[in-house]
């Protein structure tokens, strides 16, 4: 398989692995913004900062891997992003920083300021809002075919039109919904060793969120066939990415079902397969292009002396890496729920 695939694929994976790491502890800040009023709201709070507090931060390493493969193996796609798209990745960087911040902030009050706490919870659960939002504009963007590049490299419609459309907007609504729907069910079995009320609550905004999941998608359908003709192309019938998305709408299907069973590990289990076949199949619908039409992997792609030094230093990543941040985990996961049992 030639070198500038095998980083595309790499691209890929960082991104999936920030949406299924990072992209669940936005969904929290959305849980834990909704939660101001009822009997457990605070305690509902609470368990969301100690599920994310120790790890939020290394989640973001997936952002760092992108960036790298991209700017290094596809400089191209890389400064077409940068330019063209800087006001919703500014938009979402900021989200993130923020979020962060605000997180950090509320941990301290929370003992000594109350209503400093409430404030900075606000602002953390607001800016979790906007980094996947705006993160989904971005995407639907480039995969739409709106955004389109002159001689200059500079977008032809402006800086805001690419990714102010139907198509970008319904997958950023669909972004956040997933991030809520991925975090609701993660919490589930975060409440397992707490009050079985609170596994409750996360186990009913899961299902909720899925649902709301299963609505964008049937909603993004047309959409995407008036908006991005090239991905309704990869998506029709008898294509491989079809059969992705079928995949994908039965394992959302299952982990509904499971969570209504309140078959929490399992759920996890089918929710996640169900962002993985999403995935998947937008990847092959939108292959073999990084900006649809303009910009392809191959086109793209660095001179084959710097495709193989990556190639090595993705390895180095997964050897390296991959075992500290599943080390991390288990580390600070412990550590929370003894905290929890604590309390």
């Amino acid at each position: 398989m030639p070198f500038d695939v095998i980083l595309a694929g790499a691209l890929g994976l960082s991104v999936l692995l920030f949406a299924l790491a990072g992209g669940a502890d936005f969904g929290a800040g959305l849980w834990s913004l909704l939660a101001r009023r009822g009997e457990r709201a605070t305690e509902q709070q609470q368990l969301i900062e100690r599920a994310i507090g120790p790890l939020w931060e290394a989640n973001e390493l997936w952002v760092v891997v992108s960036a790298v493969i991209l700017w290094s193996a596809f400089a191209p796609a890389f400064a077409a992003y940068g330019t063209a798209l800087f006001v919703p990745f500014v938009l979402a960087i900021a989200g993130v920083l923020l979020r962060g911040a605000f997180l950090a902030f509320r941990i301290e009050a929370q003992e000594e300021a109350p209503r400093a706490y409430v404030f900075f919870g606000e602002i953390f659960g607001s800016m979790s809002i906007i980094t996947p939002f705006f993160l989904g504009t971005a995407a639907g963007a480039i995969a739409s075919g709106r955004l389109r590049l002159n001689e200059n490299e500079l977008p032809v419609d402006g800086y805001f039109q690419p990714w102010i459309g139907p198509f970008p907007i319904i997958v950023g609504l669909l972004g956040v919904a997933t991030c809520a729907y991925l975090s609701a069910i993660y919490l589930t079995i975060d409440a397992a060793d707490e009050d079985p009320r609170l596994q409750e609550d996360f186990r009913v905004r899961g299902i909720i969120a899925g649902i709301v999941v299963g609505l964008l998608g049937v909603i993004a359908i047309p959409i995407t066939r008036l908006d991005a003709p090239h991905m309704w192309e990869g998506l029709a019938p008898g294509r491989p990415a079809s059969v992705l998305t079928t995949i994908a709408a039965l394992f959302l299907g299952a982990s509904l079902v499971l969570l209504f069973l309140r078959r929490y590990p399992l759920a996890r289990a089918a929710a996640i397969l169900q962002v993985v076949a999403v995935f998947c199949a937008w990847a092959v619908a939108q292959y073999p292009y990084l900006l649809v039409p303009d910009i392809t992997i191959q086109d793209a792609a660095s001179p084959e002396p710097v495709l193989i030094a990556m190639s090595i230093l993705i390895v180095f990543y997964v050897v390296v890496l991959g075992p500290s941040f599943w080390f991390l985990f288990r580390l600070f996961k412990s550590r929370s729920s003894a905290r929890g049992e604590e309390r």
